[in-house]
């Protein structure tokens, strides 16, 4: 009876399209990309450090996959977006009712085109978040936004990156 289990959860697991991220094919893109460059990048925000910290985030992400090669010129694809909001939520108050939790969330809006065909393989948009607690002072709440803001910019590239390899 036991060795009857084993094989139907065998046979059902080969037919559900499982599959481990990270693995195999490009899926998002067609499989002639082998390259990619990180075209035009817009912030259209108040906060222009982001911008700089998303190219670096995408960079990084993107050369630590492995799966597609990051070059200047002459990429199959172009990734190019625009950072279209930065905001911070307060979800807890202290008892003289100031912000002691805050969310911020950045959202990102992109598409990447296969540069000699000039066609969209994929448009998108994310949002990259990060939590953090104000500190005692205006330089201690400061400095835990800020990295804040950099956690948030690498969720973003995380889930970009994501979609753009593995489409999910």
């Amino acid at each position: 009876m036991r060795a009857i289990i084993c094989i139907a959860v065998v046979l059902a697991l080969a037919g559900c399209g499982y599959r481990p991220l990270g693995s195999g094919e490009v899926s998002a893109l067609q499989s002639s990309v082998r390259t990619i460059s990180i075209g035009t990048l817009k912030n259209k925000t108040l906060r222009p450090t982001v911008l700089s910290a998303l190219r670096d985030a995408l960079i990084r992400r993107l050369k630590a996959e492995g799966r597609i090669r990051v070059v200047e010129e002459g990429a199959d694809a172009l990734l190019e977006g625009a950072i279209e909001g930065f905001a911070e939520e307060p979800l807890a108050f202290s008892s003289s009712d100031q912000a002691k939790r805050l969310r911020t969330s950045i959202s990102f809006s992109f598409t990447v085109k296969h540069r000699l065909e000039d066609k969209v393989l994929l448009r998108d948009g994310v949002t990259g978040v990060a939590y953090y607690f104000t500190g005692s002072g205006v330089t201690s709440t400061r400095a835990a936004e800020d990295e804040a803001t950099l956690r948030a910019v690498a969720d973003l590239a995380d889930q970009v990156v994501s979609r753009v390899l593995d489409g999910v």
